[in-house]
């Protein structure tokens, strides 16, 4: 387990994450009973299992809580589950010690399947590949082979069409095969969901970042080629916002829970004035329609921070907060949220970098996280509301490149020194030299 620790001037948010790490830390079923896989809780109470959709939404928040080898086998062990007579698709939901649980499955043609997770365990997958630098993530042979049959021979099995896109069986029967997360949509069942398109888009792209030659080239081509389709065709400017997904009539522009907002969550929607109409209708649609289950929200955070949104996402991460719901997808992401949301943290350890970009509402004044894993380096960033941000790297094999947004500017943090980076300014360390540096004679552990 890890050493995670948060301080603030706001005290609703040390309470908050206190709360969330205790919370999150007892799902975890790893030494519960003999013969359980490194596991934790992704589902609902009152099923002791693991289910593919939560375990993708909940590995951030594990990772940060030090929960690195349950992770590793559970997304692993729904690699495995993708077989030929499955039509590639993973299975839905384990118990702990990784036999198949029979309420969502009844056998290789009718078993609870929707098209959002295959792609979304590629994603992040290899999003765990970016914060740990494990190359486990990306050459153990199961992963590895499935994140190819994820965007090809998946595909492939499911492209009535010839588009490139996968389609559902159109039935809204999840037993069946669905084309969205949102499961309250039965009765207007969609052949091609936007989540959908966006999770495919997102795995796309995360190949392309550990692919070489041919192969990155090949996944950059088809993620681009999704994008512009969708920019192309999916958008209705009189109702000025884009289509949640298509059905056997066509486009469908009404209000899709995850099949709206998974769009510009995963960078689909692309930036600029379409993009914000489309926020804006997200942002009204939640205020007057939201959605019936708390485990919805969680991924609302995600959304409005990475769109600059910040007082949005703020707004949605305290009503989750206050939920204080036992559903284990709750505790997961706030701490993810509190973390990695707030602080901005985009992480690529296997190139030693990481990129910090304050999303601090008006509320906080300033944030401190203490124990922040990265790959193998030890980190407390502290952010001061958009002025500054402060970097202690406790431990670590080297040099790691820290920017400031996405443009901000590089500098070289040696173990044991705190910068102070300021939005424009650049501190540049060599060997012996402190120069940008406020001096740190020994950092705190």
């Amino acid at each position: 387990m890890s050493d995670l620790a948060l301080r603030s001037d706001l005290g609703y948010l040390e309470d908050a994450f206190t709360w969330a790490r205790k919370r999150a830390l007892d799902w975890v079923r790893t030494s519960t009973a003999a013969g359980n896989l490194p596991s934790y809780w992704a589902g609902y109470p009152s099923r002791p299992m693991f289910y593919s959709r939560d375990v993708c939404h909940q590995a951030v928040g594990a990772h940060l809580l030090g929960l690195d080898a349950e992770n590793f086998a559970m997304l692993r062990h729904f690699a495995r589950s993708a077989t030929p007579a499955r039509k590639w698709y993973p299975l839905w939901a384990f118990h702990f010690d990784g036999s198949i649980a029979d309420l969502d499955y009844h056998g290789d043609e009718h078993f609870v399947r929707e098209i959002p997770a295959v792609f979304d365990l590629t994603y992040r997958a290899l999003g765990q590949y970016g914060w740990t630098g494990d190359r486990r993530w990306i050459d153990d042979p199961d992963l590895a082979a499935y994140y190819l049959r994820s965007v090809d021979d998946f595909v492939a099995e499911h492209d009535s069409d010839g588009d490139g896109i996968p389609e559902s069986s159109g039935t809204g029967d999840i037993f069946l095969g669905t084309a969205t997360y949102n499961e309250q949509d039965a009765e207007h069942p969609l052949l091609v969901a936007g989540d959908g398109l966006a999770t495919q888009y997102g795995a796309l792209l995360a190949l392309a970042k550990v692919a070489d030659g041919n192969d990155r080239k090949r996944f950059l081509k088809r993620a681009e080629q999704l994008q512009t389709d969708f920019l192309a065709s999916w958008w209705d400017a009189s109702k000025a916002r884009f289509a949640r997904g298509r059905s056997k009539n066509g486009l469908d522009f009404g209000w899709g829970l995850e099949a709206t907002w998974f769009v510009p969550m995963l960078g689909l929607s692309g930036t600029g004035e379409r993009n914000e109409l489309f926020l804006d209708y997200l942002e009204t649609q939640l205020a007057e329609h939201p959605p019936a289950n708390i485990e919805a929200f969680t991924y609302l955070p995600e959304v409005f921070f990475r769109h600059r949104r910040d007082e949005s996402a703020w707004r949605w991460l305290r009503h989750v907060i206050d939920s204080r719901d036992v559903y284990p997808e709750i505790s997961f992401t706030v701490v993810e949220h509190l973390v990695a949301g707030l602080l901005g943290l985009v992480p690529d350890a296997a190139s030693a970098s990481l990129t910090v970009d304050s999303h601090l509402p008006a509320e906080i004044g300033w944030l401190e996280v203490d124990h922040i894993r990265v790959g193998d380096w030890d980190l407390r960033i502290t952010s001061h509301g958009r002025q500054s941000i402060e970097i202690t790297v406790y431990s670590g094999p080297g040099p790691l490149r820290v920017s400031i947004g996405s443009s901000g500017p590089w500098t070289a943090v040696d173990p044991g020194r705190t910068a102070r980076l300021t939005p424009g300014e650049t501190a540049r360390l060599t060997p012996g030299k402190t120069a940008g540096l406020t001096p740190s004679d020994e950092a705190r552990p």
